[in-house]
Parts: C-alpha cells; sequence; structure tokens
C-alpha cells in the first residue's frame, strides 16, 4: 500500500513537472532564449538563470534539459549550457531547503490560483502561466505526500528491519539513491524521502547522506541518458555535468566520514543533515565546475562522437541577438548565415544530377531534408533582417541589408527549383521507366557543370564583392545561354534521326536544361548589385550571338 502511495505522488510529481515545464516553455520560450543568449559569454549571470529557472521548475534535470537543447540549437554556447546546468543543481538544492520547512498552505494556494484563473482567462499566455502555477502546487503537495508516506513507513516493523539491514552498507544507500532518483526523475523528491526516513528515526542522518550522494549522481544521469542521440551540443555540457557531480559525490563518499565529525551538517536545527549535505554538496560542484570549466569542456569535447551531417538539425548559429543595436556587427552575422545558406543550396544542385541520371530514394529524401533546413535558414535570416531593419542604419547599411536579403532569397529560389521541378522530374523519368541517350546526358551534365562552376563564382562573389569576379559572373550568363541553345539545337536534330531514348525523354530534357538554366539566372543576379556600386550598369538583356 505505501509503495502504491510513492508511485502515486511520482506521478503526481512528474505531471506536475510536465505542466511547470510546458506552461513556463509556451508563456516565457521567446523571452527565455532571449535571456539565455543574453548571457552567453558570460559566468555569473548563467548561474543565476540556471538557480532561478529551477527553482520554478523544481526540477533541475528539466532546467538542464532546456539548456542542453539551446546548446545544441547554437542559441548558447556549451560553456554557458554547462553554467546553467550546474546553477540549476543549486536551484533545486535552495528549493530543498525551502521545501523541507513545514508550509502546508502554499500548495493548496498555488493549486487554487492556478486552476481558477485557467477557467477565467481565455489568453493563451495566461494560460500557460496558470498552468504552470497549478503544476507548482502539484509539485508541492506530490512532494508532501512524499514525506507523509516515509513518516507513515516508518511505522512498519518489516520496512524498518529491511531498511536498517541496508543502511549498514553506504555504498547499497549511494546506489539506491541513484537509482531512485533516476526512476523518480527528481533528486529533490528522494532528497526529501531520505530525511523523513532520517527524521523518523528509520536510518541514521549520515546513511541518508550516503543515499543523498547517490540522488545528485541520478540527477545528472538523467539528462545524460536522455541526450544520448542528440547533437554534439547538447552531449557535452551535460556530460561534463555528469563526471564532474560523480568525481564530487565519490570523493564525499570516502571524505564523508571525517566531514561529519566536523559537525559541519549540524548549521541548523531546524534543516535536516541530508537536506544540509545536499545543499554544499551542490555548492562544491558548482564551485568547482567554474573552476575547471574550460579544461572540463574541452576534454568532453574532443571525446565527443562528432555530430554526423544531418541537414534536419541545421540551425541559425550565427545570428546573435545581442549585437542588434550593432547594425555593422548584424550584418556581419547575417552574411555568415547567409554563406551556410549558399552551401546547402550548392549542395543540393550538386546532387541533383545523380538524382536525374538514376534516381534512388535515398538522394532524394537527402534533398528534400536539406531543403527544409534552406527554408529553415531563410526564415532565420528573413527576421533577423527585419529586426537590423528597426534599427538606426545608414543609406549603405540599408543597401547592404537589402543586397543580403536578395541573395537569400535567390537561394531560397534555387532549393525550391531543385526540390519542386528536377526532383519531379527525376520520378516522372523513373514512372515512365526512360533513360537519357549518351549525347543527352553528357549534355546534361555540361550545363550541371557550368552552373556548378557559377555557384562557386557567386559565393565568391558574395564573400569579396570585387567587380572584376562580379563581371565574371555577369558574363557567364551568356555562356550558360549558349551551351542550352547548343544542347537544345543538338536535342533536335537527335530526334529527327529517330533515337529512341531522346524522343522518349524530349520532354525531360528539355525541362531540365531551362531549370538549370533558372538556377543560374538566380546565382548571377549576385554580381548586380555589386557591378551597380561600382559605377556599372549591367544590361538586363543578351543579345543572341
Amino acid at each position: 500500500m505505501f509503495w502504491l502511495e510513492i508511485f502515486g505522488a511520482v506521478a503526481l510529481l512528474l505531471w506536475g513537472l510536465r505542466m511547470v515545464r510546458t506552461g513556463i516553455m509556451g508563456t516565457f520560450g521567446p523571452v527565455l532564449r532571449k535571456a539565455a543568449r543574453a548571457t552567453d559569454g558570460q559566468t555569473l549571470k548563467p548561474l543565476v538563470v540556471g538557480c532561478v529557472i529551477a527553482m520554478l521548475l523544481q526540477s533541475s534535470a528539466a532546467t538542464a534539459m532546456i539548456a542542453a537543447g539551446f546548446s545544441a540549437q547554437a542559441i548558447i554556447g556549451q560553456i554557458t549550457a554547462f553554467l546553467v546546468i550546474i546553477g540549476a543543481d543549486i536551484g533545486t538544492a535552495i528549493a530543498s531547503l525551502i521545501v523541507s520547512q513545514k508550509m502546508p498552505f502554499v500548495s493548496p494556494v498555488l493549486l487554487s490560483l492556478g486552476v481558477f484563473s485557467y477557467l477565467i482567462f481565455d489568453d493563451q499566455k495566461w494560460r500557460g502561466l496558470s498552468s504552470a502555477i497549478a503544476g507548482l502546487g502539484l509539485i508541492l503537495l506530490a512532494l508532501t505526500m512524499i514525506g507523509q508516506t516515509s513518516a507513515n513507513m516508518a511505522q512498519q516493523p518489516e520496512f524498518v528491519s529491511v531498511i536498517k539491514v541496508l543502511s549498514a552498507y553506504p555504498m547499497i544507500m549511494l546506489l539506491a539513491g541513484l537509482i531512485l532518483s533516476y526512476l523518480a526523475h527528481s533528486s529533490l523528491a528522494m532528497v526529501l524521502f531520505s530525511a523523513g526516513l532520517a527524521a523518523s528515526g528509520v536510518i541514521e542522518p549520515l546513511s541518508a547522506i550516503y543515499f543523498v550522494l547517490g540522488a545528485n549522481i541520478g540527477s545528472g544521469l538523467l539528462p545524460f541518458i536522455a541526450n544520448l542521440k542528440s547533437r554534439k551540443g547538447a552531449r557535452v555540457p551535460v556530460t561534463a555535468n555528469l563526471v564532474l557531480r560523480t568525481f564530487i559525490a565519490l570523493l564525499a563518499y570516502f571524505l564523508l566520514p571525517w566531514i561529519s565529525n566536523t559537525g559541519v551538517f549540524q548549521i541548523a536545527s531546524m534543516v535536516p543533515p541530508a537536506i544540509v549535505a545536499h545543499l554544499l554538496l551542490n555548492l562544491a560542484v558548482g564551485i568547482t565546475g567554474v573552476i575547471l570549466m574550460k579544461p572540463l569542456l574541452h576534454w568532453v569535447d574532443s571525446n565527443a562522437q562528432a555530430d554526423p551531417f544531418d541537414p534536419n538539425h541545421l540551425v541559425p548559429q550565427h545570428l546573435d541577438e545581442t549585437v542588434l543595436n550593432h547594425p555593422a556587427q548584424a550584418l556581419a552575422c547575417a552574411r555568415r548565415e547567409a554563406l551556410v545558406m549558399a552551401e546547402v543550396a550548392k549542395s543540393m544542385v550538386q546532387d541533383a544530377l545523380p538524382l536525374l541520371r538514376d534516381d534512388t530514394h535515398g538522394v532524394r529524401n537527402d534533398i528534400e531534408t536539406r531543403e527544409d533546413s534552406l527554408d529553415r535558414l531563410f526564415n532565420a535570416i528573413k527576421s533577423y533582417l527585419a529586426d537590423v531593419l528597426q534599427q538606426q542604419l545608414s543609406k549603405r547599411e540599408i543597401n547592404k541589408a537589402m543586397d543580403l536579403l536578395a541573395f537569400v532569397t535567390n537561394m531560397e529560389h534555387v532549393g525550391d527549383i531543385v526540390e519542386r521541378n528536377l526532383i519531379g522530374l527525376s520520378l516522372k523519368k523513373n514512372a515512365l521507366h526512360a533513360q537519357f541517350s549518351n549525347d543527352g546526358l553528357v549534355e546534361i551534365e555540361r550545363l550541371h557543370s557550368a552552373v556548378l562552376e557559377n555557384f562557386d563564382l557567386t559565393i565568391n562573389v558574395f564573400m569579396s564583392g570585387e567587380p572584376e569576379l562580379a563581371r565574371q559572373l555577369y558574363e557567364a550568363k551568356a555562356d550558360i545561354r549558349k551551351i542550352e541553345h547548343k544542347s537544345i539545337v543538338t536535342h533536335i536534330e537527335r530526334l529527327g534521326s529517330g533515337i529512341s531514348e531522346s524522343v522518349a525523354t524530349s520532354e525531360l530534357h528539355l525541362d531540365i536544361l531551362r531549370d538549370l538554366k533558372r538556377i543560374n539566372s538566380h546565382l548571377t543576379s549576385t554580381a548586380y548589385p555589386v557591378l551597380m556600386s561600382s559605377g556599372e550598369v549591367p544590361k538586363t538583356k543578351w543579345r543572341r550571338r
């Protein structure tokens, strides 16, 4: 019966954590992202932010998951994420100190406030906040239930006999704390549970502290396991936290008999020794983490498995919102992100040829996922430039911003042509069971190769702004038209000769030439603003030669 009550309390705790997390992230998600980005590169602020968020969420594991997610998305760096995580552990230690003081009225107040405000307000932000408040009330109620159940269990002779035997072995208590903390998804609950058993006389205070050491390792194990398949940016800070936490906990394990004799756990008679030990341990982790964060993270990072290329996880990495009020820096950030976008678009064009030659499901899926990444980068850069344009800009900076927007728009159009048109043509070719003639395939390859060369030139023009390179790119447009025109003429000659492959793929052949020429047109438009800024006015129409 008592174990059923424990499981029910843990289930209530997990549900409360979910309500708080979804409520806070739904209401304050953008604010948290901005606040997290603002702390990047600092030391004290990330610790404080992690501490405050963990006290609000009542969970260091939930805070660690959020920080790891931000790090994976490159919103914050690995060091900042690590500092937020160890700050979160200090926050839950402070929360355990507060919750250990008997305040039974807090949970009903939070539940009433959260539930009734949720029913009254229709605004989604207010409802999210109300859900978070009600979830916090559920967490405190669940923790109270765990404390009461542990006190009731202390009245059962059979349970007391078993626990007294086990508590005589420190390593067993440490492992029990680790396992139960992981299963309960809450070191806070397990710390209070052990404090309750010690207060009831079931186990010695020293045994409760061994249990707390294990619970602290378990709290670091949860985000570590949850992020095993995540990107490196998420894995490194949670791994560093687990390594440091395990080292400090094991060091305390061997030094505990000596530490307990100093009387350090008897700071106040109102505070259980297990709670004091929990707080001191996390302070030790925090101080050691600040001192050793750079070598520790470097060691973990160098030993962590590198991320495989996965376009699904390609996210903006250079759009620094903290420099928006410095337009020159902000435009440089957008320029770096635009280069990433150009490389993605180029890789899509490059892989279009093997797709057209011999369509395979894997290549097609890769191109489609890269198109998703391209759209994601385009939308992020577009929004970022919109924010930049809200600042006080010079005429030159406005022109730079508009040229940047034109460039990324062209890259997005290139991706659309590959994803919507060329993939569609490869599927149509498969459905017809058709093959290009040898000469026809050579002509497509020649035009494709010329477009790829122009892609490299386009990126160089964008990076350097050199008029001479822009002139080369501008003139290359005529060369592409000549290659296309020659291919059309020879294709028609093959049709006249009755070559079966050319007859079967005639429409496909001409459509591919058209789409490759359209891609090149988007590329060569990069030359126009460079030439115009240098005093040249390029023609928009070309004479046939």
